[in-house]
């Protein structure tokens, strides 16, 4: 009985950890929150998947669904004119394209990387909020003390 555990208990320590890739769905999600484009080809299944996956917020005030479909019709005539699951080449940079600024990229490297993360700017304003807060109930506090102390 004592090797049964100590082989289970071995096995839990030792063995790594599973790093599953992430659903297609949300692998074309995440794609599109990086930049708002959905740049990879992905098979054809995972863009409808994509579209009934959308988080309502997203939906809403995104056009990602368009961008969904748009990529999705990419994708398959991808697949007709060249009669293979292989993307079509991607086109060379335009060397006379000006490099984003420091502020673009500031701002790029400020927000969300994927689909499920909070974004570090309202991370900010949440604590500023509660630092606020906090200092608003000490002065009430005091104030309601110091009350008492005249009164009594």
């Amino acid at each position: 009985m004592a090797a049964v555990v100590l082989g289970v208990f071995s096995l839990t320590v030792t063995a790594p950890p599973a790093s599953a890739k992430p659903a297609c769905w949300k692998q074309i999600i995440d794609d599109w929150v990086d930049d708002g484009v959905i740049q990879g080809v992905y098979p054809l299944h995972c863009y409808g998947e994509a579209t009934r996956h959308v988080p309502n917020d997203l939906q809403q005030y995104t056009g990602i669904v368009d961008d969904i479909n748009a990529a999705r019709q990419r994708a398959s005539r991808s697949r007709v004119l060249f009669g293979t699951n292989q993307p079509p080449a991607q086109a060379e940079a335009n060397p006379n394209d000006p490099d984003s600024s420091v502020y673009n990229s500031a701002i790029d490297k400020l927000g969300p990387t994927n689909s499920d993360s909070m974004p570090l700017p309202l991370l900010i304003l949440a604590g500023l909020a509660l630092i606020m807060v906090a200092a608003g109930a000490v002065g009430l506090a005091s104030r309601h003390l110091k009350a008492r102390k005249v009164a009594g």
